[in-house]
């Protein structure tokens, strides 16, 4: 029964959960609640305080604010690998909201020695640690948790709407698309290297540093081309063509060409036609996506 549940409890650290791709409204909305908490509960001996107490709040505030962006937007740039989106998970998720505890800690302890005058002592760090973390663990770990079941059971809802727009699709790609409106598209590489092809064709294009790698069908096969060139450039090329469209930071999809949609916490997986790969569909992409997967799926 015991290794039943430490199964499911794996499991469910290991599930996948959404990156914040606004952290802004993260840092502004967080640094709103920490100043609200100590205007109401008034700990750390603020309820004595007799003057200028709105404005040393509002210095927790803003202190609270630098301390979230460390983590926030300096550990995502240190430790790309750990924060990348694809991988990023609900024990990452934990991990990330327990360091933003202890800089926050940090932050108000730092700020509260010159405030008050207490000095860097270690007593008093632990009484801010202790505090930040009962006040902030236990809700942040429950929205964690609610949150990664409602965005769940939101984007398997809308993978299944824009499954069924796929399946009422009744005019196949060939019969809707004319030359006119299937423009080639002419990728440029470094010296000597270019691809020419038909945008019918093409499947998705992924960016792999300094190289993107198009993806695409010839004679009934998919072909890729590794070309020394950038995103931006590849969003140029396709940019005559409206079904083209970029769905992640990475990646570039032909919208035509899918099949099926999976959805999970952090978003869409597009399948495509005759491709093994599934393709991510990040959130701040995934409005646009489902409304051109409607647009042109005949209805």
């Amino acid at each position: 029964m015991g290794s039943h549940w430490g199964e499911k409890i794996r499991r469910y650290l290991q599930s996948l959960y959404p990156v914040a791709y606004q952290r802004w409204k993260v840092v502004l909305i967080s640094s709103l609640v920490v100043f609200l908490i100590l205007l109401v509960l008034q700990p750390f001996g603020i309820s004595g305080i007799r003057q200028h107490k709105f404005w040393i709040l509002v210095g927790f505030m803003g202190v609270t604010a630098v301390s979230l962006s460390i983590p926030m937007y300096v550990f995502g740039k240190l430790f790309p690998k750990f924060y990348k989106e694809e991988t990023w998970t609900v024990w990452k998720q934990i991990v990330n909201l327990l360091q933003i505890l202890f800089f926050i800690a940090i932050g108000n302890w730092i700020y509260s020695t010159f405030v008050f005058g207490w000095g860097l002592r270690w007593d008093v760090f632990c009484a801010f640690a202790l505090f930040t973390l009962v006040i902030g663990l236990f809700p942040t770990v429950l929205f964690i948790l609610l949150n990664q079941n409602r965005l769940l059971a939101i984007h398997l809802k809308e993978a299944t709407e824009m499954n069924l727009h796929l399946q009422r699709s009744v005019l196949p790609a060939e019969s809707v698309e004319t030359t006119q409106d299937s423009p080639f598209l002419l990728f440029q590489g470094g010296i000597r290297e270019s691809l020419e092809l038909d945008s019918k064709d093409l499947l998705y294009v992924e960016s792999n540093g300094n190289y993107i790698r198009v993806n695409y069908q010839k004679a009934g096969k998919n072909v890729q081309c590794l070309l020394r060139a950038t995103m931006k450039q590849a969003e140029e090329v396709t940019a005559v063509c409206p079904l083209v469209l970029k769905c992640h930071r990475a990646f570039l999809v032909n919208v035509r060409k899918v099949v099926k949609v999976n959805g999970n916490s952090q978003g869409y997986r597009l399948l495509l036609e005759g491709c093994p790969e599934e393709i991510p569909v990040s959130r701040g992409y995934s409005k646009q996506v489902k409304e051109l997967i409607e647009g042109i799926s005949g209805d």
